[in-house]
């Protein structure tokens, strides 16, 4: 079995639930709790010697740079999460371009490793995006689910829906590194288990089951978000209830259900599960 760990280091404001509550010209005011919560995660990582892929918001990069240091010093990888956080679909072409150049170069100047994967904020990928990170000499994109049931998801025209498998070679060459679903018995669909709010929701012997059903046929890429591990930040009442419910539920119980899966399962970043030749494209 292949299981590729992956996280997506932004703050707990950064979160599309919360924006209704805490606005983009506040994120400078608010409690900086990631550097407290990745560590957190890097602790875990160093217990179970295990390495993952760190896809690396680039406002975090830009002002707390020894974080990144820490994540590269620890032999993981550091990948890009873009730079302002907003959903692809909402900006142009050329704002995403800006946005996804800057995030290279601010990640370039802390780490001397190359920056191969992305992945788009709340996975809100689009075709436009995809030409966009081959331009810029992106390997591969991490952002995809086949489900068009979320709110906030991206679609992809051009992945080939008819494969099962993880790691899909889009028309224009890049690697297209698909999240994992696992199909509803007796029925015909299957619903995410990649990670985040769904790791958080579904009782830890289950989602365990989901794991090795899809790691015995693919590898499985998992995600977390720092501020998941977080019982202890922030918490807004005004918010509307799916939000709350979708962001705070079981926060307190995360770092456990991590702790378990780093033993159940062997891990590796994704980066090390590239199909042969990819990373010298």
């Amino acid at each position: 079995m292949t299981c590729l760990l992956s996280f997506d280091i932004e703050d707990w404001f950064h979160a599309h639930n919360l924006l209704p509550a805490v606005s983009r010209s506040e994120w400078e005011s608010c409690e900086a709790r990631v550097v407290e919560n990745t560590r957190r995660i890097l602790d875990l990582l160093e217990k179970h010697d295990t390495r993952a892929t760190f896809f690396v918001l680039g406002w975090i990069a830009e002002r707390h740079p020894h974080l990144v240091e820490e994540i590269a010093e620890g032999g993981h990888e550091v990948a890009s999460h873009g730079c302002n956080h907003e959903l692809l679909y909402e900006q142009s072409r050329e704002d995403v371009r800006a946005d996804l150049h800057r995030s290279v170069e601010i990640l370039r100047s802390i780490v001397d490793t190359p920056v191969l994967g992305y992945r788009a904020p709340s996975f809100s990928i689009t075709d436009e995006a995809i030409e966009v990170l081959d331009e810029l000499g992106f390997q591969y994109d991490s952002s995809s689910f086949a489900f068009s049931v979320h709110d906030r998801y991206g679609k992809l025209d051009t992945a080939d829906t008819r494969s099962s498998g993880t790691f899909v070679r889009l028309a224009n060459g890049l690697l297209e590194a698909r999240l994992p679903q696992v199909d509803i018995p007796m029925t015909r669909r299957a619903i995410p288990w990649a990670g985040g709010g769904y790791f958080r929701f579904i009782p830890y012997s289950i989602y365990r089951r989901g794991v090795r059903r899809v790691a015995k046929t693919r590898p499985f890429i998992f995600y977390l978000h720092p501020w998941d591990l977080d019982p202890d930040q922030p918490r807004f009442a005004s918010l509307p209830w799916s939000y709350r419910l979708r962001h705070y539920t079981n926060l307190d119980k995360t770092a456990t259900r991590l702790d378990r899966l780093l033993a159940d399962f062997d891990w590796k970043p994704i980066r090390d599960a590239l199909p042969a030749g990819a990373q010298d494209n």
